[in-house]
């Protein structure tokens, strides 16, 4: 077999894997008892999803994709940090 096509099929194989991972964070972020687990299921979920966009630029053979994967990994940093801090104001603020 040859390289290239070893890692087309184990791409798309990773890409299947974490589509069908993405399940339990789902079903998390919709039963989630609480305010914070929610935060937590969308991170993993987001996560996930620039996984995807990296295992779809390696089989498209494209760089774009690792560039789209940064960005959005960057605002998906801010926005959590951005998350915890209200999240913590409105707990100090309950007690």
């Amino acid at each position: 077999m040859d390289p290239s096509t070893f890692l087309e099929y184990s791409a798309v194989g990773a890409i299947w894997i974490m589509t069908i991972s993405m399940v339990f964070p789902l079903i998390r972020l919709f039963r989630g008892p609480t305010l914070p687990d929610r935060v937590i299921a969308l991170d993993q979920i987001s996560i996930i999803i620039v996984c995807i966009i990296i295992c779809d630029s390696i089989y498209s053979k494209n760089t774009y994709g690792l560039d789209v994967a940064l960005v959005v990994s960057l605002l998906l940093v801010i926005g959590s940090m951005i998350i915890a801090r209200f999240l913590h104001k409105r707990r100090s603020e309950n007690d």
